[in-house]
Order: structure tokens, then C-alpha cells, then sequence
């Protein structure tokens, strides 16, 4: 049985929706479409063109909000993509539901150190993820959708 499992990391310029395959319960191949790289219209198809032949979705979309000492623009920015995501998994009938990075950060055990700067987090989960998964190429922008597409692969 074919099942696609959905991982989205909503971020405002490096979000990503991570698509992890699997055939008879095996890892097959994961795919990533990264925000900053195509416009809303082109991600759209392209994550279209992924489910189109699937059994079983199972998707989880990263529970977010504004944080403090974020600027107007960049929350308003981040909540837009936000409803974008939301309206094409509905407009594509993806079932979803929403994690706390929190939540799914407990999952993994992962919990990021006060003193550790955004940079050194992403790293580390980049890092941490590159050992569960050795042969897949992965970047700070596309770590934590990743993490989220395992993370609903493992508890789905």
C-alpha cells in the first residue's frame, strides 16, 4: 500500500512542506518544496502533482503563531501563508492536523537551549535529523518539515 506522509513547516521565507513516501510500510523517497523557491500558484501544482497517485495521506501543519518582537508586516506575512496552506489542503481534500512544534519537538526528544541562536537550533536539527536519515539531502530550510513529515509517518 502506497502512503504519502505530510510534514509543513509554515514559516514565513523558509517554510516547506516535506513529502516522505512509503510502500508496504518502507521508506521509499521524500520530496520538499520549499516556499522561497517557487511562488504560492507553483507550489500548489506541485503539491498536486505529488498526491495524485497516492492510497493514504496523512499530513500535519506546524501550529503557529506571531511571536513576540516580530515586526506588523512579518506576522502579517506569515499568517497569509498560513491561510494559504490551509485553503490548498483543503482545496486538494488533504486532511490535516495541527501540531505544536512543541509537540513534535517532544517526540524527538529536542528542546532548543535558551542561549542557542536560531542558527545554532536549525543546525542542530538538521544535524539530528541527518542521522536518522544519512542519505537525505537536507538544508536548514528544509529540516524542520522533514522532522514533521517522520514525525507523522512514526505516529500515524
Amino acid at each position: 500500500m502506497n502512503n504519502i506522509y505530510i510534514g509543513i513547516d509554515p514559516g514565513s521565507s523558509s517554510g516547506c512542506i516535506a513529502l516522505i513516501y512509503t510502500i508496504d510500510n518502507k521508506l521509499k523517497e521524500i520530496h520538499t518544496i520549499e516556499f522561497a523557491k517557487h511562488t504560492t500558484k507553483e507550489w500548489y501544482k506541485l503539491l498536486k502533482q505529488s498526491i495524485i497517485f497516492s492510497c493514504n495521506i496523512s499530513c500535519v501543519l506546524e501550529k503557529v503563531h506571531g511571536m513576540p518582537g516580530m515586526g506588523v508586516s512579518s506576522v502579517s506575512t506569515f499568517m497569509k501563508n498560513v491561510g494559504h496552506i490551509e485553503m490548498a489542503l483543503l482545496a486538494l481534500d488533504i486532511p490535516f492536523k495541527e501540531v505544536t512544534p512543541q509537540t513534535w519537538m517532544k517526540y524527538y526528544n529536542l528542546k532548543k537551549d535558551k542561549t542557542e541562536s536560531k542558527v545554532e537550533w536549525k543546525r542542530r536539527l538538521r544535524e539530528y535529523l541527518q542521522r536518522i536519515l544519512p542519505n537525505q539531502p537536507i538544508s536548514n530550510n528544509t529540516a524542520d518539515a522533514i522532522l514533521i513529515a517522520y514525525y507523522t509517518m512514526k505516529t500515524n
